[in-house]
């Protein structure tokens, strides 16, 4: 679960999944998902959706039961995961909200009782899982920073905007963002936090960034919620345009900032991919084959000059 294993997902478990034992039977899963309103999500859901029916055609019936953690309520995901174990599941797929809290019922439900489990994204502290499918993150945050610094000259000032310091994946992506930006001659400010994963909290941390910093320059986030809150207190400080941003993540309000030129950029990732790829992982793992522990994937870089590049991704689409 090294650098070293990083893999494109599709050939692997394709591979496998296209082989049906002859212990084929039905199956109950469980995709236990946080913020499952959001286009990333449903996205994400909509890939184990489309694996679910290419197993069904090989005969494997599988009954998949998603739950929503709650929008910004990440402890509702933890009563979410304890729900599913008392539905009986026989695996259960995981887009944790919170990389330490989901680590808990992980450990004393579906560990205690042999159930794999696989993560779609972001990771988990602790506990056991056969697969991890996970996004590249350290070199999207690269990319970001990277492209931040072909914005603006050297010596400028720029921030993280930090909604999630226990959320592996948004510090892979800070750290990746932090150190690109700062080998580029870009002055790197400590993190802004943001209180919630909402438009109201993002529009006020950049408001109070404004205040305590007001020649910062720009500004990166792990998620285009936070650049759009941000972006509304820009405009409304005259400052629109003035600030650089640039993110992760995609969805149709934040595909039109971009085309509009109220976003720089955002790093766009495969959440279709993850979905498909881990409803492939825990049935084969059922159905008694070889699974890969790691499955990591690219990124792409969306600006206003190849954004038709994206007109059709399922995350602008809904489809």
């Amino acid at each position: 679960m090294r650098a070293m294993k990083w893999l494109i997902a599709g050939a692997l478990t394709g591979a496998l999944a296209s082989t049906i034992p002859a212990s084929a039977k039905d199956y109950k899963i469980g995709y236990s998902v946080f913020w499952g309103t959001n286009p990333f999500l449903v996205t994400m859901v909509n890939g184990a959706k489309k694996a679910v029916d290419e197993w069904k055609a090989k005969g494997v019936n599988i009954d998949l039961l998603v739950t929503n953690g709650g929008d910004d309520d990440k402890a509702k995901q933890v009563s979410d995961l304890e729900d599913l174990s008392a539905q009986k599941i026989d695996g259960v797929l995981i887009f944790p909200g919170d990389s330490v809290m989901v680590a808990e019922p992980i450990k004393t439900i579906f560990n205690a009782q042999n159930i794999p489990v696989v993560i779609t994204d972001i990771g988990i502290r602790s506990g056991k899982y056969i697969s991890l499918i996970i996004t590249d993150n350290k070199k999207g945050g690269e990319s970001a920073g990277e492209y931040m610094a072909s914005l603006l000259p050297k010596g400028s000032k720029v921030i993280t905007l930090d909604h999630a310091p226990t959320n592996d994946n948004g510090q892979t992506r800070r750290k990746g963002f932090e150190s690109k930006s700062a080998d580029l001659g870009l002055q790197v400010l400590p993190e802004q936090p943001v209180a919630r994963l909402t438009f109201d909290d993002s529009r006020k941390a950049m408001e109070d960034l404004l205040v305590s910093e007001p020649d910062v320059k720009g500004a990166f986030a792990f998620n285009q919620l936070v650049l759009q809150g941000a972006y509304q207190a820009l405009e409304q400080a005259g400052k629109a345009g003035q600030v650089k941003l640039v993110g992760f993540d995609l969805d149709p309000v934040s595909y039109q900032m971009v085309k509009d030129g109220k976003i720089d950029a955002l790093v766009v990732q495969d959440p279709f991919k993850m979905g498909y790829e881990g409803m492939n992982t825990v049935i084969t793992k059922l159905q008694g084959g070889q699974v890969n522990e790691f499955l990591g994937l690219d990124t792409k870089l969306l600006t206003k000059a190849n954004a038709a590049e994206f007109a059709n991704d399922p995350q602008v689409t809904g489809k």
